[in-house]
């Protein structure tokens, strides 16, 4: 089977168009600030270099420089760059790759290698590890204290409930798993209805519940939740759970919420989160941002309007304490892989074995986002009916349980029912926008996909 083609950063009907032209410089420019500000008299000197770097390669984008393959200094410093020269080398024999001609993922990929390429490879040892996103990421998380105590109320209202609880029926445990998926898929755009104060158990059978469930789900045009409930749920013996991460902050934040649920209400033992090693794709989470998190959540200088108040410093220190015990009792564990952070599709997992194996153990692996989803895809020109388990190609085979939470915010979507698409083009179009296909960037809608790995 031929495969269709990638999306291209020069075709003004992709969303690629606009990220190379806008997107991209914007995050450049940011991170130069960010550096300008980071470099301090006792750094300014080798900052200057980073500097110099980030500006080349801001002019590059503006000019459409052809990409250099990674050299054998940054090789010697990073040896996944490996990867990347191949990758190169291969496309550039179909056409030579430019900043703004190239494949989209490929050079999005390179883009945050590049960066991190800048840091690592300074002799001031300050700027080895520093993550030049941090501040935005912080800063973002900070403007979310609302949606935080928000999730923290309900928390602690859910978790004494289900503590009470002799024993909760299959029926309301989906619902529960229902309602935490969409709010990991959402982050703090969802309805929290069925989470309310005044909610129990059995309020969320009700057919009140049953209207707020189907009010959130309105946008999701693909929802495999209750085959995925089925798998994690058919053996009686689930015990473990994996979650490839997106964002950090609040994102993460939701994320966590969803394992407290799980790990409280039994469903499993474990919960897995995969970290990306290096600064990605500006906000995505490494293992120090999981660390930042729960160090901000019991700073008082942090969320000040939550710590001023006592019952919601006690919901917030609840739920901080609740992710301690888990992390302790190795019930909540962080890991993170190279491979991440490589420009392969997903369909590659198989051929990274330690990883694969790791994996294997699991009895769902959640890929959080929107960029986990163009990975395990390919970001390909896929007819958007083409069937998921298509579009994962080796994946669907690979005895791996699958669930992909995605808001659509790049081009490549799979497994519409026919007529979706054109319908929501037109949609767009009427909403006041130019383009119409830019429907599946603009965030507003979600697929949730499954596919059990058994083809």
């Amino acid at each position: 089977m031929s495969l269709p083609e990638p999306y291209y950063n020069d075709d003004p009907k992709s969303f690629a168009y606009p990220t190379v032209h806008k997107r991209w410089p914007t995050i450049i420019e940011g991170a130069i600030r960010d550096t300008e500000v980071a470099a301090s008299d006792s750094h300014k000197q080798s900052g200057e270099a980073i500097l110099a770097s980030l500006n080349t390669l801001l002019s590059d984008f503006k000019n459409d420089a052809v990409v250099a393959p990674f050299t054998e200094e940054q090789i010697a410093l990073n040896d996944d760059l490996v990867h990347y020269n191949n990758s190169l080398e291969s496309l550039n024999k179909k056409k030579k790759v430019t900043w703004q001609t190239g494949p989209w993922l490929y050079l999005e990929c390179y883009l945050y290698q590049a960066i991190n390429n800048f840091f690592i490879s300074s002799k001031d040892t300050f700027w080895n590890t520093f993550d030049v996103f941090e501040q935005l990421k912080n800063n973002t998380f900070k403007q979310s204290e609302l949606g935080v105590l928000e999730l923290c109320r309900r928390y602690q209202i859910l978790n004494h409930q289900i503590v009470q609880s002799d024993s909760i029926d299959s029926d309301t445990l989906l619902e529960l798993f229902r309602e935490f998926i969409d709010i990991s898929l959402w982050g703090n755009a969802t309805d929290l209805s069925l989470l309310a104060g005044n909610v129990t158990l059995e309020d969320i059978k009700s057919v009140q519940g049953a209207e707020v469930r189907k009010k959130n789900e309105e946008n999701i045009l693909v929802n495999d939740t209750e085959t995925a409930w089925n798998q994690l749920t058919s053996s009686g013996t689930s015990s473990r759970i994996d979650i490839v991460l997106d964002n950090s902050g609040f994102e993460l934040f939701a994320d966590l919420v969803f394992a407290l649920f799980v790990l409280d209400s039994k469903i499993v033992k474990e919960i897995h989160l995969h970290c990306k090693e290096i600064a990605w794709f500006v906000s995505d989470t490494m293992p120090k941002d999981f660390d930042n998190l729960l160090s901000q959540l019991k700073d008082s200088q942090f969320y000040p309007n939550i710590h001023a108040n006592a019952q919601d410093k006690e919901a917030l220190l609840f739920l901080s304490q609740q992710l301690e015990k888990y992390v302790a009792n190795k019930q909540i564990i962080i890991d993170s892989h190279r491979f991440w952070t490589l420009d392969y599709n997903f369909w590659y997992i198989p051929q990274f074995q330690d990883l694969y194996e790791k994996l294997s153990k699991s009895d769902l692996i959640i890929f959080k986002g929107d960029l986990n989803y163009r990975k395990l895809t390919g970001d390909l020109q896929w007819d958007k009916t083409t069937p998921f388990e298509t579009a994962i190609q080796d994946l669907s085979s690979a005895s791996l349980p699958i669930l992909s939470l995605r808001t659509c915010k790049a081009d490549v979507v799979v497994g519409l029912p026919s007529g979706v698409n054109e319908t929501l083009i037109e949609k767009y179009l009427a909403q006041g926008n130019e383009i119409g296909e830019f429907w599946s960037s603009s965030g507003k809608w979600a697929v949730i996909s499954f596919n059990d790995g058994k083809k």
